[in-house]
């Protein structure tokens, strides 16, 4: 029998009472290649996307801190560079409510639906459940769901709603949806960015490796933007297997704290 040995560090200790030697073999793999990373996704295809997800999770604000050095929702930080001034001051009085302690209460706050593409920040699983011609984004908060027609078109004239009208496709192993029909009732985040009803959502998801999962997410929005914004979010894979119960409004404590 040949050894192959390369890249293996030999180490022999030997006892003389025993007259026993053992033989400690520690060997080092060479790290998978950036390439080779990518290979292995490129052929798992699609199916990259299906179990449980959820992103890095919202931390708490310091008490009195101002809104733009919010803790960990990525990406939203920077809102005064986007926001015309009329948003602006709709965040400028949340701002000053929150430093006296007296928080102006938010969609997510009042147990009102999420919406998008509020619903993409929340700090609990979701599932992508995948279809040859819808793809479904199921979220573990109050059995929130988005519906995705695969390789279509939007109507004409979408009706305003919370979720809007999503189509989608794939770009390659990118997962591409775009949503119009927004309602105004909406809000861009859980801090309470407003926008208009002429939102436009267009939202790209990368598998960057395994259980690491990336958004590209531009949103436009000429009645509340100065110019289309995007905002790099991450998410990882879980180990769960299924997603539990949530409901807001069972035991909602956020009313006081919406920031939270």
């Amino acid at each position: 029998m040949k050894l192959n040995l390369e890249g293996c560090n030999m180490k022999i200790a030997a006892t003389t009472v025993l007259l026993a030697v053992s033989l400690v073999l520690s060997c080092s793999l060479p790290a998978a290649t950036p390439a080779a990373v990518q290979q292995g996704l490129a052929a798992e295809g699609h199916s990259a996307f299906d179990g449980i997800w959820r992103n890095a999770g919202r931390g708490r604000r310091p008490p009195g801190a101002p809104l733009e050095n919010c803790c960990s929702e990525e990406g939203w930080n920077d809102y005064a560079k986007y926001l015309q001034p009329w948003a602006m001051e709709v965040m400028e009085k949340r701002g000053a409510a929150l430093k006296v302690g007296k928080p102006l209460a938010t969609n997510t706050a009042q147990c009102r639906p999420d919406g998008t593409p509020t619903v993409i920040e929340i700090p609990y699983p979701f599932q992508f459940l995948r279809t040859p011609t819808y793809t479904y984004i199921l979220y573990e908060a109050d059995y929130q769901s988005r519906r995705i027609r695969m390789n279509s078109v939007h109507p004409a004239k979408a009706p305003a709603n919370w979720y809007g009208d999503s189509i989608g496709h794939w770009e390659g192993e990118v997962l591409v949806v775009d949503t119009v029909g927004l309602s105004a009732r909406g809000q861009l985040n859980w801090d309470g960015i407003p926008h208009t009803d002429a939102l436009h959502v267009v939202e790209r998801y990368t598998i960057t490796q395994p259980g690491a999962m990336e958004l590209q997410m531009t949103v436009t929005d000429p009645g509340t933007l100065v110019a289309p914004w995007t905002v790099t979010k991450h998410f990882r894979k879980l180990t769960e297997s299924r997603l539990l119960e949530y409901v807001c409004a069972q035991n909602n404590r956020d009313m006081e704290v919406p920031t939270e």
